[in-house]
């Protein structure tokens, strides 16, 4: 005769089984969901509040910078140690931001610049909205 494993629940077609099991298979995709999202955060982040400071990265991680949603350039002392992975857009808190992904590739030091225009300053005529300009400063080692 089959074990059961400890703290497994037979199916029973009774209403309080359904409801347990309806219950389990509602937190199963809440876990997934969750776990997954934790995978993403992992590596190392950048964002406006670290404009001016330099963020210590080992090589091999990855970087991810996150600026609001603008018409972005970005500059890099070193494209070959500092490799774009992927852009996205998202939201965070109800603001629509964009992600850039690097891979850290080069032990050394590294300034990557971010210039910002609103998407109203290619309008006719432009809108007054300021230029926006971040720099980061990255230590790979």
């Amino acid at each position: 005769m089959p074990r059961a494993f400890r703290g497994a629940t037979p199916f029973l077609a009774s209403g309080a089984s359904f409801m347990g099991l309806a219950h389990r298979l509602t937190v199963i995709p809440l876990l997934v969901v969750t776990f997954a999202c934790a995978s993403v955060q992992s590596g190392y982040s950048l964002g406006v509040e670290d404009s001016g400071t330099t963020k210590n990265v080992p090589v091999g991680n990855e970087l991810r910078l996150v600026l609001p949603e603008l018409d972005w350039t970005l500059e890099s002392t070193n494209t070959a140690a500092l490799a774009l992975r992927s852009t996205q857009v998202g939201n965070v808190g109800g603001s629509s931001v964009r992600i850039w992904l690097f891979d850290v590739r080069q032990a050394g030091d590294y300034v990557l610049r971010a210039t910002g225009d609103a998407p109203c300053r290619k309008t006719v005529p432009p809108c007054e909205t300021p230029t926006v300009r971040y720099q980061f400063n990255i230590r790979a080692r």
